[in-house]
């Protein structure tokens, strides 16, 4: 009987860990909220292009675009258009963040912020950081939203079931 236990206990973990996002940093807003998407390229890089997605966005679709010295329109998926701006139109000081206006729970999801340096052979896109949104609507008090598992319930289930099985 201790193996269904077992199992269980391993996938209850397993949910635990997968719950934790990789990213550098976390941001919670409301609907409607300008949001700062941070970002900020090493000391002295000096950069050809600046690409944010979304992890979630097909390749070639992009939150914003800077190349060959101006913003590239032309890439950006259709739901940031007008949405999105450089935080410092210059860049100055290595400032790469972007506002991403009036966010919608659409907009929820893991941003990354990639350059590629000037005269790079290999051009390559560096992944310099990320920033995970959450767009929780107002009155959504335990933070818990598009059906991902919270870190308190999940823990006492956890602790449950594992007295469970001492007890039996």
């Amino acid at each position: 009987m201790g193996f269904p236990g077992s199992v269980l206990v391993g996938v209850l973990v397993g949910f635990y860990v997968s719950g934790s996002s990789d990213a550098d940093l976390k941001i919670t807003a409301e609907p409607g909220d300008d949001v700062t998407l941070t970002c900020k390229a090493p000391e002295n890089m000096k950069m050809k292009s600046l690409e944010w997605t979304r992890v979630d966005l097909e390749e070639g679709e992009y939150v914003f675009v800077y190349r060959n010295r101006g913003i590239n329109l032309d890439d950006q998926h259709e739901s940031f258009r007008n949405r999105v701006f450089l935080n410092n139109s210059q860049m100055k000081d290595g400032d790469l963040s972007v506002v991403l206006k009036n966010v919608t729970v659409n907009d929820t999801g893991t941003y990354t912020c990639s350059v590629m340096r000037e005269n790079d052979p290999d051009r390559e896109m560096i992944l310099i950081g990320s920033v995970h949104l959450s767009v929780i609507p107002p009155g959504d008090k335990d933070g818990v939203s598009h059906g991902n598992l919270g870190l308190i319930p999940l823990s006492g289930l956890l602790l449950l079931t594992i007295f469970l099985l001492l007890v039996s």
